[in-house]
């Protein structure tokens, strides 16, 4: 998909189930619920040990079914390394032109925080 359409998918929905947790145990089984409770738009938190495999694992779990990105992202890096695991948009707690940068080469959805 293009970052224009999983903008619109956000919209339709209004809602972004966000996932954050001390652990990665089950997080799966999280978004699978949240999915059968009709919230198809789903962000896991760089908080969340194991980040990149949790993203994976919902990715290959739950396909397309979801709209699934990565949030607490603090660097470019890190955005690259959660979109080559599957997530679709990135959030970040602050402005960064090269997050935004790094979503622009992607073709991905990149919703910025202003030190919230």
């Amino acid at each position: 998909m293009s970052s224009h359409s999983d903008l619109q998918r956000v919209l339709d929905l209004g809602i972004v189930s966000i996932i954050r947790s001390p652990s990665s145990d089950q997080l799966v089984e999280v978004a699978e619920a949240l999915l059968a409770g009709g919230i198809d738009v789903i962000e896991v938190t760089f908080t969340v040990p194991g980040v990149l495999d949790v993203i994976s694992s919902i990715r290959k779990r739950l396909g397309d079914r979801i709209l699934l990105g990565a949030g607490t992202v603090l660097d470019a890096e890190s955005a690259r390394a959660a979109i080559l695991a599957g997530a679709e948009f990135i959030v970040t707690p602050t402005v960064s032109p090269a997050v935004v940068q790094m979503c622009r080469r992607y073709d991905k959805l990149v919703m910025c925080g202003a030190m919230t």
